[in-house]
Order: C-alpha cells, then structure tokens, then sequence
C-alpha cells in the first residue's frame, strides 16, 4: 500500500516536473522570441536609420547640385546675354566682321559684312580667301592679348566696292590661338577720291596746255611783228578764241566748287525751251559734222515747252548732255532728243538717246560724282576717253536740281548706247 502510495507521488513528482519543465519551455521560447523581435526591431532601426541618413546625404547632394546648375544657369543666361549684346553691337556697326577658326571655318559674319560682299561665295572666291590663309598660319601674335594685328590694311576689290581688310589674331584667356577676325570697311569713295583727283590733274593738265599754247605761240608771233605794221586780224581773232576758251574753263570750275558747296544759285526767267534746245544743238554742229552723227530732234506739244529758269545755266547744262552723246558715240551712229510733256503735264521731259558705247555696271552710280570719267569702250574694247574734267553730268544734274527738276539715266547697256532723261518743271 505504501510502495504503491510512492509509486503515485512520484508520478505526480514528474507529472509537475514535465509541466514545469513545458512552462519553462514555453517561458524560454518567449523570451527567446521576444530576444529575437527586439534584434529584429534593433535591426529594422538601424536599417531605417542608415536609409535616412543615405536620403538626407542624396538631398544634401540634390541641394548642391540644384545651386550649381542655378549658378551654372546663372551663368549661362549671363553669357547669352552677353553674347546677344555683342552679336547686337557687331550687327549694327557699320565695318564688316568675320571671324574665321583654325581649320579655316567662317564661324561668324556680321549684316555689314554680308553687305560689303555678298555671300561666303563671294569670300572665297575674293582676295580675302586668300589673307584669311596666310594669317591662318601665323605666329606673330601676342599671347597676351586678345586681339593681335596681322597685317597693315590692305585695299581689295570685290565686286564694284573697295574694301579695306585688316586682320587680327584672337586668342582667349589662356592666351592659345583660337582664330581669326578680319574688319572690313568699304573705302570706295576714298579710293575714288585718289583715283578722281589723279585724273583731275591729268585732264585739267591737258585741257590748259592746247589753249596756253596758242596763246603762247599767237603772242610770239605778234610781239615779233614790225610796230609799224599792222596787227594780224586772224591771230588776234584765234588768240581771243582760246582766251575765251580758258575763262570759260575757269568759270565753269567757279561753279562746280559753287554747287560742291551748296552755294550753287541760279535766275528764273521765262524761257522757250524749244529755242533753248536748237541753240544748243546748232553750237554742237560742228563736232556733229566732224564725228558723222546723226542727230534728230522731236518735239511735242511744242507751245507747251515753256519753263523759268537760267538761261545761260540751262544751256551749259544741255550742252553738257549733248556733248556727252557725240563723245561716247561711235561715228555714223544717231542721237536723238526728245523733248514732251512729262506724265506729270507740269514738267517738260527731254530724252537724250544715243546708240553708243553704254555705260558699265560699275560705271553707273559714280558717273553724276564730280569729275568721274569711267572706263567706256567700244565694240572693239578700245577705250574712249575724250577730252573733258569729266565734270559734265555733275553740272547737268545739279542744275537741273537747281530748277526743281532732276536728271537720270533711264536705260543704259553696254555697246547699245544710253538715255538720259532730264525733266524740268514748266512756267505757271
């Protein structure tokens, strides 16, 4: 009974011993979750912690990045600007620039200098091609300095314009070569000027010496005559013709320096400008006999041809047109004016046609400038150069702009001839 009373309490010993030892288990594996979720979280923590501070690395970096390209844009917005100012300022100055790179590239070209020369057709095909080579191997420039001169300036003709070229080498910060830049200013007028001033000498040389040397040679012969006899009527006439001939020339160059200065004026009377026209015509009779011309006058609404102005003025003026006709005319060739009511009925149009040497493309916007003489020639490429200051179409026009009208070239081709047309307004 005993025996079997023990063999119950141990049972219940380990009964209780088997629940304590579950009850430990489980306390245990609680406790050893309860480890794990909290190296769990610990971790979970950190991981959160090292992503926060990696996304507050990537925003600081983010900031930077946003104020270097604010900067940078900054910077760029400025260099646009200062780009568009001086594209501003080279696109409105008179002189011509090209900017050319080292492998011979027109990277730049201004509105003057596509003026001044067309197109890069007309670049490459000019003299400018050719300095733009040679400054391209150059090494003569200052590293220190943007800007180096190449070359002294330099006159090139393109087309119907004198350019003057000066070249310089363009370095940047660093002071290395980056290109080329050429300046161009158009020096026509100023080469004209020395062309028109060489020529004047020439003409005005030449114009003087056959009058002075009959006057030289008349005044020999008479003071070389007996006193008791008497004088030769006939030199005494040729001796007074070329003393007429120099005051006329000296008149007329008094007028031109009066119209050169804006002091050129002239009377209103009333004038026939029909009668005008034929005095004009019968003084030029001769030189039309000896040049075998062919001259014809037409005239409409003859009653109508009335006008106020200088009487001596006019005549010089139409004398001048005619002249420049029969000079440029070959001989057998045919002038013909034409004198009408303009389209407008209160100006008088007269029409000077001639079928002679025309007038060259490059000729034509010089030819009313003073003392311009051109480069006429015949069929034959001979040139025509007759006697004169080449004053003749300056005084025409300025004459007739004196009286309120206007003189210009209505139509001109080389070896077909020209019309000149000159309107003048008539009397009220």
């Amino acid at each position: 009974m005993s025996q079997s009373n023990d063999v119950n309490a141990i049972g219940m010993i380990l009964g209780r011993v088997n629940q304590l030892g579950a009850a430990t288990e489980k306390l245990f594996s609680r406790l050893y979750r309860g480890l794990m979720r909290r190296s769990q979280i610990e971790s979970e923590r950190e991981a959160r912690q090292r992503r926060r501070a990696e996304l507050l690395e990537k925003i600081e970096q983010a900031k930077r990045v946003t104020e270097q390209n604010s900067l940078l844009k900054t910077q760029l917005q400025q260099r646009e600007h200062d780009v568009e100012r001086l594209q501003g300022i080279l696109g409105n100055i008179t002189e011509g620039i090209i900017m050319q790179d080292m492998q011979g590239r027109v990277e730049y070209m201004n509105r003057a200098a596509k003026e001044l020369i067309g197109n890069q057709k007309n670049f490459w095909q000019s003299e400018l091609a050719r300095l733009f080579e040679t400054a391209k191997t150059a090494n003569s420039y200052n590293s220190n300095s943007e800007l180096t001169p190449l070359t002294n300036i330099e006159r090139i003709q393109i087309g119907n314009r004198i350019l003057g070229a000066h070249l310089a080498a363009v370095s940047n910060s660093r002071g290395e070569r980056i290109g080329t830049m050429i300046v161009l200013r158009d020096v026509t007028r100023d080469s004209l000027a020395d062309r028109l001033k060489d020529q004047f000498v020439t003409a005005i040389s030449h114009e003087l010496k056959t009058p002075m040397t009959v006057i030289k040679g008349m005044s020999e012969v008479l003071k070389n005559q007996p006193e008791d006899q008497p004088a030769n009527r006939r030199l005494l006439e040729t001796l007074s013709r070329n003393v007429d001939i120099l005051d006329r020339m000296v008149v007329e160059l008094l007028d031109v320096s009066e119209m050169g200065a804006g002091s050129f004026d002239v009377r209103r009377i009333e004038l026939d400008l029909e009668e005008l026209l034929w005095r004009v015509v019968k003084g030029a009779e001769p030189e039309i006999s000896k040049n075998r011309l062919d001259v014809m006058v037409m005239m409409r609404e003859a009653n109508a041809l009335t006008i106020k102005g200088d009487d001596e003025r006019l005549r010089w003026a139409l004398g001048h047109l005619l002249q420049n006709s029969i000079h440029y005319t070959e001989p057998g060739g045919h002038i013909v004016l034409r004198v009408a009511l303009d389209d407008n009925p209160q100006y008088i149009r007269v029409d000077f046609m001639d079928n002679g040497v025309g007038i060259a493309e490059k000729d034509l916007p010089h030819i009313f400038e003073r003392f311009y003489r051109g480069d006429p020639r015949n069929a034959q490429g001979k040139l025509v150069d007759p006697r004169g200051l080449g004053q003749g179409l300056f005084i025409a026009r300025t004459v007739a702009e004196a009286h309120g009208g206007y003189l210009g070239v209505l139509h001109s081709k080389v070896g077909e001839g020209t019309t000149f047309t000159l309107v003048l307004p008539r009397a009220d």
